[in-house]
Order: C-alpha cells, then sequence, then structure tokens
C-alpha cells in the first residue's frame, strides 16, 4: 500500500545537557533519514543518546545544533503552538512506563487523545474500540490498568497512539518490562502499523528480540550513528495472543 507516513530527515544533530558546571554531550553531529513504511528500530548501551533522539525527531526537544525536517518543514521553524498542534495530530508515542491513567478503563484510555482533536463523539467511541479490537483488547476494553497485565497496559498505550491514525509513531523502550510473549506482540504490532498503515515507525530499545521484527536496524555509540543495517531475513509475525493484533489503517 501507498505509504501514509512521512519522511524525517535529521541533520548533524548536537545535544547537550549541563549539571552545573559540567556539560555532558549526547548527540555529537548525528544525521540519518527515516523512510514511511518501516520499522526502524534504534539500538546501543545505556547513555548513548537513544532517547534523546528520539525525543528531537518528535519535537519533543530542539537540538542545540542542527535540525530535524519531518515531510520537508525543518521543526525549529514552527511556533510552539504548531508544534504542539503537530505533535496531537500527526504524532504517537508509546513509552516504558505505559502512561495509563489508573481511573479510567482501557476504552477511556483511548478516547482521551481524541477528545483533543474534536473528533465527534459517536466518531471517536467507535474509534477507540476499533483501535482496542486490532490490539485484541476489545473484550478488555471496560477494566481498569489495575486489573490488566503488563502485556495487556502497553497493548493499551499502542491503540491510543493508533486511534489518532498518526503519520509518526515513537515507541521508547516499549517492551522492556514485558515478557517474552508480550514483547514479541509489541513487536509485531509496531512492524505491522509500519507496514499495513504505512506509518513512520521509530523504536529504540535495549530489547534484542525487537531487532528480528525490523525493517533497518540503526546502532548507536557515543552520540553517533556506527551501523545500518537491514536484516536479511524479517522476523516472522508470532501468533498474537488475544485474537487479531493487525493494525490497520483507523
Amino acid at each position: 500500500m501507498t505509504a501514509n507516513g512521512w519522511p524525517i530527515t535529521a541533520h548533524a544533530l548536537t545535544k547537550s545537557f549541563s549539571t552545573g558546571p559540567v556539560v555532558t554531550p549526547v548527540l555529537t553531529g548525528l544525521s540519518l533519514s527515516v523512510t514511511p513504511g518501516e520499522l526502524t528500530v534504534v539500538v546501543g548501551p545505556s547513555g548513548c543518546g537513544k532517547s534523546t533522539l528520539l525525543a528531537l525527531l518528535s519535537g519533543l526537544s530542539q537540538p542545540d545544533g542542527g535540525r530535524v525536517t519531518v515531510n520537508g518543514t525543518d521543526l525549529a521553524t514552527l511556533s510552539a503552538a504548531a508544534l504542539d498542534r503537530f505533535r496531537l495530530d500527526r504524532v504517537g508515542f508509546v513509552f516504558q512506563g505505559f502512561n495509563l491513567f489508573p481511573a479510567l478503563t482501557a476504552l477511556e484510555q483511548v478516547l482521551l487523545p481524541l477528545g483533543y482533536l474534536r473528533l465527534p463523539p459517536a466518531q471517536a467511541r467507535a474509534r477507540a474500540a476499533e483501535a482496542l479490537a486490532r490490539v485484541g483488547l476489545e473484550a478488555r476494553a471496560h477494566l481498569r490498568p489495575s486489573a490488566l497485565s503488563g502485556g495487556e497496559k502497553q497493548r493499551v498505550a499502542i491503540a491510543r497512539a493508533l486511534a489518532k491514525a498518526p503519520r509518526l509513531l515513537f515507541a521508547d523502550e516499549p517492551t522492556s518490562a514485558l515478557d517474552k510473549r508480550n514483547g514479541q506482540t509489541v513487536g509485531d504490532l509496531l512492524r505491522r502499523c509500519a507496514h499495513d498503515d504505512g506509518a513512520t515507525v521509530v523504536c529504540v530499545s535495549h530489547d534484542p528480540r525487537l531487532i528480528g521484527f525490523a525493517d533497518r536496524v540503526l546502532t548507536m555509540e557515543d552520540g553517533r550513528i556506527q551501523s545500518d543495517e537491514r536484516p536479511a531475513s524479517p522476523h516472522p509475525f508470532p501468533l498474537p495472543a488475544h485474537g487479531d493484533v493487525a493494525c490497520a489503517p483507523l
């Protein structure tokens, strides 16, 4: 299918963090391009700059030097309001800690960002229910996080991101707290979202299991890309744990 994601280009990115008089460089002249319709996995040791890179590519943070261009637009040229709108309308995020609200059901978690998009209530509810079905949780939609397993919580977080039909999907250590089976399910979901939806999917991870699902693997060290590889044999999709977890367009 034709990709509906947006290409991302980073050119000569630099980023440092200061603690008192001590300045620690994190990214040092990093450049890369990311293609829609692929799952790009960024790996490397702790402290190498993976999460910092993700924050810059998604517009959550600004580089000290260099630029990030998304679909031809330099993110640095956007106003704060335009950047907020870009992330709300076009970007989905999945984090290690799930970021779910204890008092909300799975369905309400997914509905929450759709409210900010000002969708009609019936349309928002239908889209949220469809997203949960596509991650295999339609029967768990009424449950709060305390009644869900870790893998189910992460699938709710993925459904919440997908319900917006994002052009860009960013995942930061999405499988680090999950067992083997649930880690494979999340890897499968991310890859299907790139392939079936055509989204631009970038995931940073320590988890070697995700490498098998990647179309492209970037290895980082000391704030730079050290290698850029495409696995010769893509990982076969595992059987989903609960129903069909394919991520068709919403």
